[in-house]
């Protein structure tokens, strides 16, 4: 039978295959983009620093600018760079300082720079107080004793190496940078290509298994009607093989018939010994035929489903008596020691007819198997849980281990050459079978070679069938 299941797993799976492959690209993609993304923040906040380094410069530029043009010129005009450039210093170095937070170097350098700011701020006020008071040539002086310049100069080159140390971070981040958006181009063309690549082995995967599940498919699909030709067949076969032993117990019966009545002398005369003899062998070889037929139908019947039967409540001592009084001739003859040990007093709900046939059957093959002389059987019943024991035992010869398996299979001999000493169709253990599990029973047996047999069997007392 096709397993759907399988490959519907294996389809979901090579199915499943490119939408993960695609989001592995797309998981690694983002982290490698979102690297880039910081590595380029990390380029502009480079370039914001070294803006706002000038800017700095560029206000204390207006303060040093403004401040002299006021002491040459005296117009208040002049004044107006000067005044912006203290009104936005503080403000531009506290941005400096916050933005380069991470950067202890550059801590260092701001903290030298604000110093020297305040130093050159202090310087130009003194000048521009000078300035406005009137004296103007002690302003003059002041500018000219070059300390102002001395201070600016010192300011521009703290802010070089504020610059400084920006753009060697600034090659160094721009190097990351790159490295870091190549490596994205790479990662995002490797793992597309690999994602297509999967998608492509996926596909024809999934085409291949669809393929191959169609091919399946068509061939159960002819399995099963083969297989409904086969049961139609075997069904006919058994229909026909029914018919035919119908109809050969009929001519069986007038043989039987006319063979008692040859041994009746008020009717055809006296016999003498050898034909009485041929006439008891006729009579013989007839009712191994009938047991013959018997058998062969029964087992069709079962095969069928059309075996029936007739429950009703019993006593098994009566059904036990009955196999002794049915058995004892045979067993006369046979000069087997034929013995019933069941001890109990048991009511049971089942099939007796079918139940005697059972015991036919084992007491039979019993009979077959035990030594010429001492020969013995033994039946009994037994409640146990339930059910009702059966047992047939002989002293026979015994059943080999690798014999066993096979006994309640149709037409199996244990003695399969030419010459075997005992007779039978195979089917009697399979009629016995069959008929214990229909009443909702198992048999099975016990043997051991040279220790005999022992065959059991159980039967619900009530007449139901176990669950399974």
């Amino acid at each position: 039978m096709f397993k759907r299941t399988t490959h519907t797993k294996l389809i979901v799976i090579a199915s499943l295959l490119p939408i993960v492959s695609f989001g592995i690209v797309g998981a690694i993609s983002y982290y490698q983009i979102n690297g880039f993304i910081a590595d380029e923040n990390w380029v502009k906040h480079t370039y914001q620093v070294i803006g706002q380094a000038d800017d700095v410069e560029k206000s204390m530029l207006d303060i040093e600018t403004g401040e002299r043009g006021y002491l040459i010129t005296q117009n208040i005009v002049f004044l107006d760079p000067y005044n912006s450039g203290l009104a936005h210093i503080k403000a531009q170095l506290d941005s400096l300082r916050t933005i380069t937070a991470d950067n202890p170097v550059q801590q260092a350098n701001i903290a030298k720079l604000t110093l020297l700011i305040d130093q050159k701020i202090a310087f130009v006020s003194q000048t521009d107080i000078l300035g406005k008071s009137g004296q103007l040539g002690a302003a003059t002086t002041l500018v000219k004793s070059l300390e102002g310049k001395k201070t600016m100069d010192a300011i521009r080159q703290t802010i070089s190496d504020i610059d400084n140390e920006e753009n060697t971070l600034l090659d160094q981040r721009t190097a990351v940078s790159q490295a870091s958006a190549q490596n994205t181009n790479n990662t995002i063309i490797a793992g597309t290509a690999i994602a297509i690549i999967i998608t492509i082995i996926s596909t024809v995967a999934i085409y291949k298994k669809m393929q191959q599940r169609e091919e399946i498919e068509k061939t159960n699909i002819e399995l099963h009607f083969e297989t409904e030709k086969l049961r139609e067949r075997d069904n006919a076969k058994s229909e026909l093989s029914a018919m035919v032993s119908h109809e050969l117990k009929t001519p069986l019966v007038t043989i039987s018939g006319y063979a008692e009545m040859l041994k009746d002398e008020d009717v055809l005369g006296t016999l003498n010994k050898e034909q009485i003899h041929a006439v008891d062998t006729i009579s013989s070889q007839t009712v191994k035929l009938e047991r013959l037929i018997s058998d062969i139908m029964d087992a069709q019947k079962m095969d069928l489903q059309k075996m029936k039967f007739n429950k009703r409540d019993f006593e098994i001592d009566e059904l036990m008596d009955e196999q002794m009084q049915i058995h004892s001739k045979l067993m006369d003859e046979k000069k087997i020691q034929f013995t019933n040990s069941t001890k109990e007093k048991l009511k049971i709900t089942s099939d007796p007819d079918r139940l005697n046939q059972v015991f036919a059957n084992l007491i039979k093959n019993a009979v077959d198997f035990v030594p010429q002389s001492n020969g013995s059987i033994e039946i009994n019943a037994a409640s146990k849980n339930g059910d009702v024991v059966f047992y047939v035992k002989d002293n026979g010869s015994g059943i080999p281990k690798e014999k066993q398996d096979g006994l309640f299979k149709k037409f199996y001999q244990i003695d399969t050459s030419l010459k075997r000493s005992h007779g039978g169709t195979g089917l009697g253990l399979v009629i016995c079978k069959g008929i214990v599990e229909a009443l909702g029973g198992t048999i099975w047996l016990e043997s051991q070679a040279g220790k005999g047999t022992t065959f059991y069997f159980t039967i619900p007392r009530n007449g139901n069938h176990k669950s399974t």
